[in-house]
């Protein structure tokens, strides 16, 4: 297992890594890996995990967003579908109708042709 060390530093000395780095450091970390030891900043690390993080939330936002574009594709057809049924039912209801319509139109005809040629009958 690694030995760790964390040193704090002073006002001084962060200054001065500031004005060397540009950064804001407030400790250093000594580990030894064997026989070489290994120093590290906690911005560095936490810069990486805030890295990580970021990816991961974009990641989970890209696949809610995936989610509901697939949920409103899906509802939308549902629609589209729902909406031509009901079309469809219009139409075959407009059809009967005019079917009815000629039917009856037809029936009245013949039945006047009837009275006519009843009519027809009796005077002759």
């Amino acid at each position: 297992m690694a030995n760790e060390v964390k040193i704090k530093l002073t006002d001084a000395q962060k200054a001065k890594i500031k004005e060397a780095t540009g950064r804001d450091l407030p400790e250093i970390r000594v580990e030894s890996f064997g026989s070489g030891p290994a120093v590290s900043t906690p911005g560095a690390n936490s810069a990486l995990k805030a890295t990580k993080a970021m990816r991961a939330q974009k990641a989970m936002r890209a696949q809610k967003a995936m989610r509901a574009q697939k949920a409103m594709k899906a509802q939308k057809a549902m629609r589209a579908q729902k909406a031509m049924k009901a079309q469809k039912a219009m139409r075959a209801q407009k059809a009967m109708k005019a079917q009815k319509a000629m039917r009856a139109q037809k029936a009245m005809r013949a039945q006047k042709a009837m009275r006519a040629q009843k009519a027809m009958r009796a005077q002759g």
